[in-house]
């Protein structure tokens, strides 16, 4: 990955990361990004921008808030074609773990076989250094690949099951 894939990357992060807070707080309910649905603990903003994985530019759709010292969410980007979907599903695994420093990747019993799907716990850093916890989740169905994400400076099951455990793709 180059250095200005990683750049867009961090922006793309960094851009979630500044949401508005949201409240109240952990007032669950349903998001629609194209096929994902999920739930979400607050009302999320929407953001889309093209960004380039795996040698390709692609349009990355966005739905995420912030609440309670917590990031929660999702993306949606679409490969070429379906044959794409895991080279590109890596491309984003790859620099979603370099924005966070990931220093410790720890998969999930359910990871699935690294071209559909992978779901890992991680410990990394923030931008100003400071210590953080994730959880994230790559699928693909099709051409589509969706990004379903918790970030924050402790995340437990309590707080993340709603999202992972509830989401699914139609």
């Amino acid at each position: 990955m180059t250095r200005a894939q990683l750049l867009q990357a961090a922006a793309l992060l960094l851009g979630l990361l500044s949401l508005p807070a949201c409240s109240p707080g952990l007032n669950w309910r349903t998001v629609q990004l194209g096929h994902l649905s999920a739930l979400l603990p607050c009302k999320p903003d929407h953001a889309s921008r093209p960004v380039t994985l795996a040698g390709q530019t692609v349009e990355m759709e966005m739905a995420g808030c912030e609440t309670a010292g917590m990031l929660f969410a999702i993306s949606r980007t679409r490969a070429a074609d379906a044959t794409q979907a895991a080279q590109l599903m890596a491309a984003l695994r790859q620099a979603t773990l370099a924005q966070v420093q990931a220093a410790a990747v720890h998969p999930m019993p359910n990871s699935g076989d690294a071209q559909t799907s992978f779901d890992v716990r991680l410990d990394g850093k923030r931008s100003d250094g400071t210590g953080l916890q994730a959880r994230v989740q790559w699928r693909t169905q099709g051409a589509e690949v969706y990004q379903i994400a918790a970030y924050g400076t402790h995340l437990d099951s309590a707080q993340t099951e709603p999202l992972f455990g509830e989401a699914h793709l139609q």
